[in-house]
């Protein structure tokens, strides 16, 4: 038997309702918030890496890594997809995903999960790990690299081992 009062808290209010049901929007503001596991899915399909970042509004290492978060998805934007989920909000997501503390990062490539990280992040960590997941999505590989880099300087006379 539960209070009106205690019935309230747990209700997600009309605001957030509505947003599960809206297009994907750009990036251009850096991460975007997922509200359901649905609104996720529709990332899967894209060629473009996802990278996931699980946290929680009590968590205070994620509040000190979400500028970062936020500061790399508008460096990557039109590269990668930069999606924040709420574990709370969204348990079923962090639950498929045997989520067990946050702030833990996912880069996904289609359904693969390629790279992750658990706890405070860097900038730097952070964007190796999307530049390899775009590299990868784009068929940079290594192999092809060192052609570049041999390609554009020549040595005159071999290395010495």
């Amino acid at each position: 038997n539960m209070s009106k009062k205690n019935r309230n808290k747990k209700r997600i209010p009309k605001t957030r309702r509505t947003t599960t049901h809206k297009t994907p929007k750009t990036q251009a503001d850096g991460a975007l918030h997922v509200r359901s596991q649905a609104a996720f899915e529709r990332y899967l399909d894209d060629d473009k890496p996802v990278v996931l970042d699980f946290w929680a509004p009590w968590c205070g290492p994620c509040k000190a890594m979400a500028p970062t978060f936020d500061k790399v998805a508008k460096e990557f934007d039109g590269k990668a997809h930069f999606l924040k989920v709420n574990t709370e909000e969204v348990p079923e997501l962090a639950g498929a995903f045997g989520i067990r503390s946050i702030p833990t990062l996912l880069v996904m490539l289609g359904e693969e999960v390629v790279n992750s990280q658990i706890g405070l992040t860097d900038e730097g960590t952070l964007t190796r790990m999307t530049q390899k997941a775009v590299e990868k999505s784009q068929g940079v590989t290594w192999t092809s690299k060192l052609k570049r880099m041999f390609s554009k300087e020549q040595p005159s006379q071999p290395a010495q081992p």
